[in-house]
């Protein structure tokens, strides 16, 4: 009996216990080992990569591992170009180039598909995946190789198309696709490979509907003046400045409102329209007005006429009347101010009533009265070029004499201050403090600002260079000394 009842309570702790512990265990996944950072290898291409009298219609590329394609339509180059765009599919180890177009004779093509080709798990890219072939006895191999600079800014661009083309017209570049073509990295770079020898025009595109032909005006465009001669030996250190021919930033005055555009007119509910109101705004620099800038007063609606002998400037606490100039520019919205403003001092400006009026026949509801105070010269910063180093290579690059040099501090994408370089110095006062980059503008008609480029419009010219310098933080009441070496 005690037999039984030992062997009875056994079982049941055994049944208690592994449902127990089926509850409680954790179900942990086995560890997958270090992540997998290597590329896709290609085992196997048919035919071969560099073959001789190639005549197949089809690529075929084995790897490694899984694969797939990324933006492969936008990331293929063929050199020399095709009239038709080769098929490009994976599945599983295997990528697959269809080629539709007909091959010219005695001929090396490249294909060059960039990073488009990943392994699926981690999307490790193959960097330059590129693969050649010939349909001749001999593989061409001479090099053309440069930089692609945005001539304004001074930044090397990428993305950049490059183009070769044979014949040497000026207008090629409208009309016809090029004979070879490359895309710029990120560090501006480029590189043609496998280049048969010959004379070739060369210009680059920055656009945006990818047809390789100068057809926009927004469309950048760089070119050099003499043609590219491949004979025995490659070309490299070709820099290209590119540029916009039209300035796209311009545009036009905006038409003056017509007086019968705002007059009231009846609605479906016989209610009448509101005319907008005129009024008045200084632009003001967090409430305080530029030492050396004029004042800008900005009117909601353009003026039809403004009686500037009525309207009053006071100084001081006292709001003496001063003498100033003033003009209302183009679209006849903004008036500007012109005063030798004291630092720190309070200022008012009164408009009457009755001197504005525009081209509804509106005038002011009342005398606007704006009040201000100028910026102390603590409030600034002083920026000063002591030195102008020039290389013997550079000078030589440069190759003009009579070249002027301009510094350019620049924020936000815009040039917020400049001179021109005089016996090697230059300095700036009254620089709103900041962050700043400092360019150096290659000025060669000397009227101090970046003038661009023309290749359609006579006389051809390339655009001014602008060089990247430095990048310096202005602190007010700081004075902040350069020395500016190209």
């Amino acid at each position: 009996m005690n037999q039984f009842f030992r062997s009875w309570v056994f079982w049941l702790m055994s049944i208690f216990a592994s449902v127990v512990l089926t509850r409680c265990a954790n179900i942990v996944p086995p560890s997958g080992g270090p992540k997998d950072t290597l590329a896709p290898v290609v085992l196997r291409a048919t035919p071969p990569d560099s073959t001789l009298h190639f005549n197949s219609k089809k690529i075929t590329f084995v790897f490694d591992e899984f694969i797939e394609l990324d933006n492969v339509n936008d990331k293929l180059i063929v050199s020399p170009t095709l009239t038709r765009f080769p098929i490009i599919t994976a599945k599983l180890h295997t990528l697959t180039i269809e080629i539709k177009d007909t091959l010219k004779e005695n001929t090396t093509y490249t294909f060059n598909l960039a990073d488009a080709v990943r392994d699926i798990n981690e999307r490790n890219a193959i960097p330059d995946f590129q693969y050649v072939f010939s349909t001749g006895d001999y593989l061409d191999s001479l090099q053309v190789t440069g930089t692609i600079i945005d001539a304004e800014s001074g930044r090397l661009d990428s993305n950049v198309a490059v183009m070769l083309y044979r014949g040497l017209e000026d207008s090629i570049v409208t009309k016809e696709k090029p004979v070879y073509y490359a895309k710029s990295k990120g560090d501006g770079s480029f590189r043609f490979k496998n280049l048969a020898p010959g004379t070739y025009k060369i210009f680059a595109l920055k656009e945006e509907d990818r047809d390789l032909q100068y057809s926009q005006p927004t469309e950048l465009i760089a070119f050099l003046e003499a043609p590219i001669v491949l004979k025995e030996s490659n070309i490299s250190g070709v820099n290209m400045l590119l540029f916009m021919e039209n300035d796209s930033t311009i545009k036009p005055p905006p038409e003056p409102i017509d007086s019968t555009d705002l007059q009231q007119e009846e609605e479906p509910d016989k209610k009448k329209k509101k005319l907008p109101k005129l009024t008045a705004t200084a632009q003001l620099s967090g409430g305080l007005q530029e030492l050396p800038a004029p004042l800008k007063i900005t009117f909601s609606l353009p003026l039809r006429n403004l009686d500037s002998n009525r309207v009053i400037l006071g100084e001081d606490s006292a709001y003496n009347p001063v003498t100033f100039t003033s003009t209302m520019d183009s679209t006849k919205t903004t008036l500007t101010v012109g005063y030798a403003w004291k630092e720190g001092t309070p200022y008012q400006l009164i408009i009457p009533k009755d001197a504005a009026t525009d081209t509804a026949g509106q005038q002011l509801a009342r005398a606007d009265t704006i009040k201000f105070r100028s910026k102390k010269i603590s409030d600034y910063a002083i920026f000063t070029v002591t030195e102008l180093n020039i290389s013997d290579s550079a000078k030589q690059a440069i190759n003009d004499s009579s070249m002027h040099y301009v510094v350019q501090l620049v924020q936000d994408k815009t040039v917020k201050y400049s001179g021109t370089i005089v016996n090697g110095k230059w300095s700036q006062r009254f620089i709103t403090p900041g962050e700043y980059e400092v360019r150096l503008l290659l000025d060669k008609n000397g009227n101090g600002k970046w003038d661009r480029g023309s290749y359609f419009k006579e006389p051809k010219r390339q655009p001014e260079r602008v060089i990247i310098i430095d990048k310096v933080n202005l602190k007010a009441f700081w004075t902040v000394p350069k020395k500016i070496s190209i």
